[in-house]
């Protein structure tokens, strides 16, 4: 997932956007909701996520709080609710909004991500690694979307810069990716992308030199990040790719964070980096 769950919640959209099918059946969507909208109640939804689209949460908040005074219970609008409320910041009000529907429908992979992110960005390390865990098994009993390959833990200011980062429910693409940072300017613009792998390439060096651990399953990781550098003289996108740290073992979700932070805020200082490479 490469934008925040509520393009799941209002638009299905997930990190292979058109390839995804709606999600589980258990879950509400948006097209459900508005079905039960009168006329001008449907217009008001349309108002409140084209704010929050241009990123006028506090207005997109505004207009949700009239629908739910007609709809307090609909799932939708809480979760849209919740995740209005973290981006303006209000991350207690966040977690009491969300944690009732949490807690009431622990199948709802939404409300258990959004719950995730509420407790990550509120400092209580216990309950997100806890609904971490929990978000992880409804992925493993198929309670999560074909194709969601990951989930936005929380929302990390970084200077003037925002670092989003995302854990993997499993290890996708070719260099085995684990854990993703997405850093944005205060426009909102990507500019550069952080990652954890675990390259296959790098494991046969990994179990010469640690043979016990490698045979039981541990691995080699690094910290990698790619900026992107313009078009080339064929129109073609390219970036560069940043190396900055070796590893031995899959490190915690604090080691990550940390790391990532570090090189987000320029902190870390690249081991080798490569220019001039096309975007896949």
């Amino acid at each position: 997932m490469r934008a925040t769950l509520f393009c799941f919640i209002l638009t299905l959209a997930t990190t292979l956007a058109a390839q995804q099918p709606a999600p589980p059946p258990a879950t509400e969507t948006a097209q459900e909701l508005r079905q039960r909208l009168s006329p001008p109640q449907q217009q008001q939804l349309d108002q409140a996520m084209a704010a929050f689209q241009a990123q006028r949460y506090a207005d997109a908040l505004g207009i949700l709080s009239q629908l739910r005074e007609r709809h307090p219970r609909d799932p939708v609008l809480v979760k849209f609710s919740t995740e209005a409320l973290l981006n303006t910041g209000d991350t207690p009000a966040a977690l009491a909004t969300i944690k009732p529907i949490a807690d009431a429908t622990p199948t709802d992979w939404q409300a258990a991500g959004l719950l995730v992110r509420a407790c990550a960005e509120s400092g209580d390390t216990a309950c997100r690694d806890a609904q971490m865990a929990h978000l992880l098994d409804l992925h493993r009993q198929g309670l999560t979307p074909k194709g969601m390959v990951d989930y936005p833990v929380e929302h990390i200011a970084s200077g003037k810069n925002t670092l989003i980062l995302f854990s993997a429910f499993e290890p996708f693409g070719p260099y085995k990716i684990y854990a993703l940072g997405k850093v944005n300017n205060p426009e909102g613009k990507l500019f550069l992308t952080i990652s954890l792998e675990s390259n296959d390439g790098d494991q046969p060096a990994f179990a010469k030199e640690h043979p016990k651990e490698a045979a039981a399953g541990a691995r080699r990781f690094s910290f990698d990040a790619y900026a992107e550098t313009g078009l080339n003289q064929a129109g073609q996108r390219t970036q560069t790719h940043y190396t900055f740290k070796f590893i031995d073992g899959q490190p915690t979700y604090d080691t990550i964070r940390s790391e990532f932070l570090d090189v987000a805020s320029g902190k870390a200082h690249p081991l080798s980096s490569r220019s001039g490479l096309i975007v896949p």
